[in-house]
């Protein structure tokens, strides 16, 4: 039977936030980014490239910037853009899949203190006979467990 303080016992015990896989509610993000990049299956696309919007959310402690207010205490925001933009920019992918996960796995390795990752890639010029806003991609990455529990940086 789910009461209150077997509730309040499940979520101080870290079991909740094992469960969804991560430790902190903290989140700090980076949206509405565009770019222009040579990524798609069609030779056009690689030739003349287009337009990708990307947004990008990272969930890590923001408590220790809040309390000192220094920079060197969170996640430099400008760092994502930087990384995301070269993504984007100078290399190519036939897949936004694969962009999107270029995208997720340098920004996890940037920095051991981001738990998860989630990328959105959204490509709104394609080749559909058809109106569209976008297609696009959304993933989500975590820290490998080994990284997450030792603590290095």
């Amino acid at each position: 039977r789910l009461t209150m303080r077997t509730t309040a016992r499940w979520l101080r015990s870290g079991l909740f936030q094992r469960s969804f896989g991560t430790s902190t509610k903290d989140k700090l993000f980076v949206h509405g980014m565009e770019f222009h990049g040579y990524h798609g299956d069609l030779a056009a696309e690689q030739e003349l490239g287009q337009k990708f919007l990307v947004d990008v959310d990272v969930w890590s402690s923001l408590q220790p910037a809040a309390k000192s207010d220094l920079l060197k205490d969170t996640i430099d925001y400008v760092k994502i853009w930087e990384m995301t933009k070269d993504s984007v920019e100078n290399k190519t992918f036939e897949m936004i899949e694969a962009l999107g996960g270029d995208i997720s796995d340098r920004i996890l390795a940037f920095d051991l203190r981001i738990e998860r990752v989630r990328v959105c890639v959204k490509k709104p010029q394609v080749c559909i006979p058809g109106t569209l806003s976008y297609v696009g991609i959304e993933m989500m990455r975590e820290q490998e467990e080994k990284k997450v529990n030792t603590g290095d940086k």
